[in-house]
């Protein structure tokens, strides 16, 4: 905590934020105003409990406030007007610049002054090497980003590559087992392709995904790629949240794998029918619901699939997202519910 908001007052630079609407120099003279107008301020309620006390000590908070925030040359016109108006308000003879004690007074604003200088250059070294600091790690960041979205590209490229290779060798199968086993596996290849491909990226960080876009987008596209039969619909609704990539993809192939089980089995004998994706929010975390209002699961079959390729991969993808998976079905249809830990 205490690293993070050292760190956040060494990149604060109100030039920065109020540029170009005004110029450097000005900015920097408004806030050295600003700084003595609220040094005055607080010194004038201290007086109120403790009539002078430590009459310069709020000078050193005014200007490494002043240097901190607006550059090294604010913190100097704080230091300079500061002890002026020390000298003539403090000092005796009071509202005068004549000192009623030259030889201990004179050397005392000596010492306020580099005192100042000290606080000034200290506070400029302290700024310069949270800035560095900061450029070093936008860099690494940004290449750790350009890294990440290479892999994607190459992934993308990847599961083109391998689909390609299974539809071509699935073409010249003769036996028609071969060719609905690599029509099962080719249809996967490219569920997982779907899972990355309609990834959004929060402000350009591929570390996190938008989980409402990319679970709508994911969406369209099984609903384009299943080529849902007769009046058989699909519809998506997530919450606005913010995930890290990896659990996003789980969640996404978890999504594919469900949807594509009910677009198959659910409506067998049937030309009507919905399947609906909906992400939410909880109490503890997230909950992903798949449902379809479909034949439901036949026990028989049910007891036959546990086994099988495609309910393996659900409770994987539900394990490796942190997810709890729980399945009901009857007559009127099935519901997955997924329980995501936050």
């Amino acid at each position: 905590m205490a690293r993070k908001l050292a760190a956040s007052l060494g990149e604060f630079d109100i030039r920065e934020r109020l540029a170009p609407r005004a110029p450097v120099w000005l900015v920097q003279i408004g806030f050295a105003v600003v700084c003595i107008f609220a040094e005055i301020v607080v010194r004038a309620l201290i007086n109120q409990v403790f009539p002078g006390a430590a009459p310069f000590a709020l000078i050193y908070p005014a200007i490494l406030a002043a240097s901190l925030f607006a550059g090294w040359q604010s913190g100097l016109i704080v230091l300079a007007i500061s002890e002026l108006l020390a000298w003539y308000f403090v000092l005796p003879v009071v509202r005068s610049f004549t000192m009623a004690n030259a030889a201990a007074d004179g050397p005392r604003l000596v010492v306020i002054f580099l005192s100042g200088l000290i606080v000034i250059f200290l506070a400029s070294a302290f700024r310069g090497a949270v800035r560095s600091a900061a450029r070093l790690r936008n860099a690494q960041l940004s290449e750790r980003d350009l890294l990440l979205r290479e892999i994607e590209h190459r992934t993308k490229n990847n599961f083109a590559m391998v689909s390609g290779l299974i539809d071509m060798q699935r073409r010249r199968a003769d036996n028609e087992e071969v060719k609905t086993a690599l029509t099962g596996v080719l249809a996967r290849i490219e569920s997982f392709s779907r899972a990355h491909t309609h990834l959004h990226h929060v402000g350009g960080d591929v570390s996190a995904v938008e989980m409402r876009n990319y679970i709508t987008d994911l969406g369209e596209a099984l609903a384009q790629a299943l080529t849902l039969q007769g009046d058989v619909t699909l519809s998506s609704d997530a919450d606005d949240t913010i995930m890290d990539r990896d659990r996003a993809v789980t969640i996404g192939l978890l999504i594919n794998e469900l949807v594509t089980n009910a677009a198959k089995h659910a409506f067998e004998g049937r030309d009507r029918g919905a399947v609906e994706i909906k992400f939410r929010r909880i109490e503890s975390g997230w909950r992903l619901t798949v449902a379809d209002d479909g034949i439901g699961i036949d026990p028989a079959k049910a007891e036959r699939a546990k086994g099988g390729l495609g309910q393996r991969l659900v409770d994987a993808f539900a394990r490796q997202a942190n997810g709890t998976l729980n399945i009901d079905s009857d007559a009127t249809g099935t519901r997955v519910h997924v329980d995501f830990k936050a």
